[in-house]
Formats: C-alpha cells, sequence, structure tokens
C-alpha cells in the first residue's frame, strides 16, 4: 500500500517539473501535479478518518488543500502564472515527504 511521502513524493516531483520548465501557458505538468496532490489529500483523508481527524492531520489537510488552489491559478491563470506562490507550495509539500 502507498504511504503518503510517496504520493508527496510524487507530487513534489510534478512540481519539480513545472518549475523547471516554466510553461508561459498551462501545460500536463500542471494536471499531474493536481493529481498527484488530491491523490495525498484523498490518502491522508482516509488515513485520518474524516470528521475524527486530529488537529495536525487537519492541518496537513489544510495545507495541500491550499497547495491544490495554487496549482489550479497556475494551471488556469487569470493573468501571469505565480511562480513564486508554486516555489512555496513545492517547499510545503518537499516538507511532507
Amino acid at each position: 500500500m502507498p504511504r503518503s511521502e510517496d504520493f508527496a513524493l510524487s507530487a513534489r516531483q510534478a512540481l519539480d517539473d513545472i518549475l523547471t520548465r516554466k510553461p508561459e501557458k498551462s501545460s500536463h505538468e500542471f494536471s499531474k501535479a493536481t493529481q498527484c496532490l488530491c491523490a495525498l489529500r484523498d490518502h491522508w483523508i482516509a488515513e485520518c478518518g474524516g470528521a475524527a481527524a486530529s488537529p495536525a492531520a487537519r492541518s496537513r489537510l489544510d495545507q495541500v488543500n491550499a497547495v491544490i488552489s495554487v496549482l489550479i491559478a497556475g494551471h488556469f491563470p487569470l493573468g501571469k502564472i505565480p511562480w513564486a506562490e508554486i516555489e512555496r507550495s513545492r517547499a510545503i509539500i518537499a516538507e511532507m515527504e
């Protein structure tokens, strides 16, 4: 069974791909990273029991949800892609590995 660290690693690697290429417009890397982060979030929801989650588990879920929101903003930007926020998001996910 995959561990949360495996999902976090996959998400970080997908973010690394985005940050390495820094495409001028949305690309497949954004979809891949979002899918990895959603898998991580779903794994944690199943692992921590949903509503009965500890404050630490809820904090992790809040963080991953915030990162997903940043990626959606990069995937469908209203202006320029928010690279600084994506770099901060990558750091957050790296801490979760």
